[in-house]
């Protein structure tokens, strides 16, 4: 996995037009170039409620981005410096999660690792 140089913009939790709860942190690179990491749906449909529900996935993924850079909501990201670590290069590099500054502690965040464990809907 690449790791890109990046210091974070912005960052939040939000339910956008369809209510779907995601998250973003927007991210300018260290070369120039700026980028939304995350956009995932943190919540899922239940057909038995005809909603949406909270799923541990979510919660866990907003728990280790909180606990990984020392934070305590999203807001305070903003300003922090990280890896994004993804796939891909220039235009079509992919983030699939962050990593703190070694002096931070190096803590790493990988989205599909966490899906791993929490099965989606769980």
């Amino acid at each position: 996995m690449i790791e890109k140089l990046a210091r974070i913009s912005k960052a939040n939790l939000e339910i956008q037009d369809r209510g779907i709860l995601n998250f973003w942190i927007m991210v300018d690179y260290e070369e120039g170039m700026s980028q939304g990491v995350g956009g995932i749906a943190l919540d899922t449909y239940d057909e038995n409620k005809k909603k949406r529900i909270g799923t541990a996935y979510g919660c866990e993924i907003i728990r280790q981005l909180l606990l990984a850079l020392d934070v305590n909501d999203f807001s305070e990201m903003k300003g922090k410096m990280i890896y994004v670590l993804g796939e891909g290069s220039g235009l079509s590099f992919t983030p699939k999660g962050i990593k703190t500054l070694q002096l931070n502690g190096g803590k790493e965040v990988i989205f599909s690792k966490i899906l791993a464990d929490f099965p989606v809907g769980k």
